[in-house]
């Protein structure tokens, strides 16, 4: 899996950074679902006609990150601090 860090624009506009457009090959005008859950949002590129199954298969792989968070006792606590230090590396 691969993070990066972005913004929002006054539009309200995110950008997906280029590297990872590039890796997977993202185009101008693609669609994404987009799924809210308390803090997180996280988007779902639409790739069939057929967004029902794309639903499911969203839900399957949110699942899917949850559990592996689990086990590797990942914590949201321990999201937060490693945001916090990207975002002070930053400066």
């Amino acid at each position: 899996m691969e993070i990066e860090i972005t913004k929002m624009t006054s539009k309200g506009q995110v950008v997906i950074p280029q590297g990872i457009r590039e890796k997977k090959n993202i185009k101008s005008g693609e669609k994404f679902l987009v799924y809210g859950t308390d803090d997180s949002i996280i988007l779902k590129r639409v790739k069939r006609l057929e967004e029902a199954k794309d639903i499911k298969e969203f839900e399957r792989v949110f699942n899917s990150m949850w559990k592996t968070a689990k086990k590797r006792k990942i914590t949201k606590k321990d999201v937060e601090k490693e945001i916090a230090a990207y975002r002070k590396e930053a400066r």
